[in-house]
């Protein structure tokens, strides 16, 4: 799963350096990268994330978006 939610996140923008773990804290996300990671992980996965779990903590680090997903697929 951690494979599919990278390619997902580097579909999205690949200058991105996702092995980071503060890619928030860091601003190698923002906002608007933000909605298209949350927008592609969806689709990918036929997931609904609610706007409540669209917090800094949920996408800090692949491993933390991965989690996330776990939670709703």
């Amino acid at each position: 799963m951690k494979e599919k939610v990278l390619a997902v996140c580097k579909s999205v923008d690949s200058s991105v350096d996702f092995s980071s773990t503060r890619l928030i804290e860091d601003g190698l996300i923002d906002s608007v990268t933000l909605v298209s990671i949350v927008t592609e992980l969806m689709d990918e996965f036929g997931i609904e994330i609610p706007y409540e779990d669209i917090i800094p903590e949920n996408f800090n680090s692949i491993d933390a978006m991965v989690e996330l997903v776990k939670r709703y697929v």
